[in-house]
Order: structure tokens, then sequence, then C-alpha cells
């Protein structure tokens, strides 16, 4: 599609007067577009129904359509535009206008290569042996007790479980990277994705009266439902009781707060001193040890599973924020010389930018920064 009739068509759609044959027009381009040439490409759930990618586009096209602000404060940036590092779409004046930016970015001073994460994780099997699923083939892994542990694709551990007399209760222990994530399903069904810096511990099989794992770092849970044994997940001294459904924990070290975020289905998320409900929508922070609860609020669900759909998504974030996020995907190390500037970012990057996309991001998001030896960005003021 030309960058005119796209401007004419989303201004058209963001309105509510484009016509059936316009609105198929854009869903073809929404599908069609290189995300080599347009980096902040949304890759779509596997489950998302039409609707829901209409509302993912018509998200996509206002931020594409809103000005660039620029104050002492904030500064809103578009990211896939700046993520494209081609054309910027910006409103002025009641006209749409497609610029181009082709300014230098800032070599770095060796030859450090940085690239997105992927699919790396190590199963850690009960008698203490580490497996590397990045090498290891698929097919089996391993066979502990009455369960098989199969490598069914990469990036994909599942676990099958045969009903057998019951046999000692044994654990797992699977772990990412930073630049890795990793899907398992659980013995009882369960899927569960870890994002980087995580891992999980569970039983090889369900048997007692609950189903219960550990975590740290972030994980999105599809619950299998079984209302006769009870699924809980702790982190540190926080736990999530749940019968069946869709929930995200986010609880890295760094992060300030353990995060629990409810997409459908309900949980009681538990502290030493308190316990709260969620409804869907609903996300609870607790202080980092799982002490208490801080607070409840409504969010963006499709922003917090951002990672698991393959892009990050900002609301006014900060730098520090941003760089957290980038940082465990891309194993690098950020470092700040002096005041760490003071601007906000909202938008949505692809999470599968190469090196020079990434810079580019980084450049056209105005952020000043050289990188170094042993992978380390630096941010000036």
């Amino acid at each position: 599609m030309e960058t005119k009739e796209l401007a004419i068509l989303s201004k058209k759609y963001l309105a509510g007067a484009a016509s059936e044959a316009e609105k198929n027009r854009l869903l073809q381009w929404y599908n069609a577009y290189d995300e080599q040439a347009l980096t902040a490409h949304l890759t779509v759930a596997e489950n998302e129904t039409e609707a829901v990618m209409e509302e993912r586009m018509r998200r996509r096209l206002q931020a594409a359509t809103l000005p660039v602000k620029t104050d002492a404060k904030v500064r809103r940036i578009n990211w896939k535009a700046a993520a494209a590092a081609v054309l910027l779409l910006i409103a002025a004046g009641g006209g749409y206008y497609w610029l181009q930016h082709d300014q230098p970015v800032p070599l770095a001073e060796n030859k450090t290569v940085i690239l997105p994460g992927g699919d790396k994780a190590t199963l850690t099997l009960a008698d203490g042996t580490v497996v590397n699923l990045d090498s290891a083939g698929t097919g089996l892994v391993s066979v502990q007790g009455n369960t098989k542990v199969e490598k069914i694709t990469h990036g994909q551990l599942i676990y099958k479980h045969e009903d057998a007399p019951a046999a000692a209760v044994t654990y797992n222990v699977l772990r990412t990277p930073r630049g890795g994530q990793y899907k398992i399903t659980l013995p009882d069904g369960t899927t569960v994705w870890l994002n980087a810096c995580s891992s999980i511990s569970y039983p090889t099989a369900f048997t007692g009266k609950e189903r219960k794992v550990t975590i740290t770092g972030e994980a999105y849970f599809e619950v299998a439902q079984d209302a006769q044994h009870p699924f809980k997940v702790k982190m540190n001294q926080m736990e999530v009781l749940v019968l069946g459904t869709h929930f995200n924990i986010n609880g890295y070290s760094d992060e300030g707060s353990i995060r629990t975020t409810l997409l459908e289905g309900a949980v009681l998320v538990n502290t030493a001193t308190y316990a709260v409900p969620l409804q869907p929508g609903q996300q609870s922070a607790v202080t980092p040890g799982g002490e208490r609860v801080t607070g409840v609020r409504k969010v963006d669900v499709n922003s917090v599973i951002a990672w698991k759909n393959g892009y990050f998504s900002f609301e006014e974030a900060d730098i520090p924020t941003v760089m957290r996020q980038l940082s465990r995907w891309y194993n690098i190390e950020v470092k700040y010389a002096g005041k760490v500037p003071d601007v906000a970012f909202t938008g949505e990057i692809g999470r599968s930018l190469s090196q020079d996309q990434l810079l580019k991001v980084l450049h056209q998001a105005g952020i000043n920064f050289k990188i170094t030896e042993n992978r380390n960005i630096v941010i000036y003021p």
C-alpha cells in the first residue's frame, strides 16, 4: 500500500467513516506488511479473533497518527515509526505527512553483536541433571516415574503423566536465561509461558489435593480447570490461588513490586498479612518480598502480556522501565552516566528488532547513548 493511501485510510478508519472495502484493505495491510520494513509488527496471538485484531490495529493506527509532543517532562514517541527508522506518520493541522528520517546512529566502540532473544532454556531434572533445551532435539527428553517429558517443537516442552500407583513426588525446574523464553505444558494440562530471566519449579506429577508451583521472574498461566484440585503459584511470600483461569505474574527483583494481572476467571492473591480477590482486567501490586498488597487497579491486559505475543508495549513509561525490558530480552547491561533523562514513552515495538533496528529505535526516541565493551549501553542526559 502506498504511504499516502495508508494515511488517508487510517484517518477514515479512526473516524469511523471507512467503508467495508476500505476496512478490508487496511486489514490486508495489517496482516501482510513486511516486519523487517516496519519493525514494530505485532505478533497476533493464536486465538485472536478478527474483532480483537481490528481493535489492536485500531490502537496501532491511533498511535501512528498521534503528534510527537515534546516538553520538559514528556516526549511521546511513535515507536512503530521510530522502529522502522524510515517513515514517521504525524498529524499536523489536520493533514498527514510522511517524513524521511535518516540520521546517523552512534556506533559501538567495539564489534559487540546484540541479538534479540529467542526460545532458550535449561531443564533441571529431579536427579540434578541439567538439560540444555536449546540444543536438545525434538522428542523424548526424559522419563521420570510415570511421567514422560517431551520437546514437541523448538521452544515448547510438554509433560505427559500416565495414571499409575502413586510414586514419590519429584520436582523439575525450567529456567530461561537473559534473552530467553519458553513454553511448557505441565502434567495437569496447565500451560505456562516463561519470559526472560525466569524460572518455574513444579512436580513431575500432581498427586495431592492441590497443584502447586513456584516461580521467579515473569510467567503467564493458562490453568487447566479442576475444581477438586486448586492451583497455587508461589513467589516469595505471595501465593496466588486459582481454579482455572488466565493470569500473568511479573515479579522481577528490579521492578519494585510483584504484579499479578487477571485476564479471565478469578484469583485470590494471598500475602503474609492480607488476601485480595481480582476480577478480570485488574492488577494487584505486592511488596517485593510478598508481605503485603500495596494496591489494586484496572490495566490494559493486552499491554501486560505483550511480551508473550511478541512485542513490547509502553504507556507513559520512563527510560529505566523501557531499558529494563530491553536489557532482559537483548541480554545487555544498561548504565547511566549522570542524571537519567526525564522523558516518557507510549507505544509498541516488536521483540525481533535487529541490532541496527534497536539502535535506531533508541536514537529516534531521542536517547543519547553509546555501546561499550561487554554488551553495555551507557545512557547520557
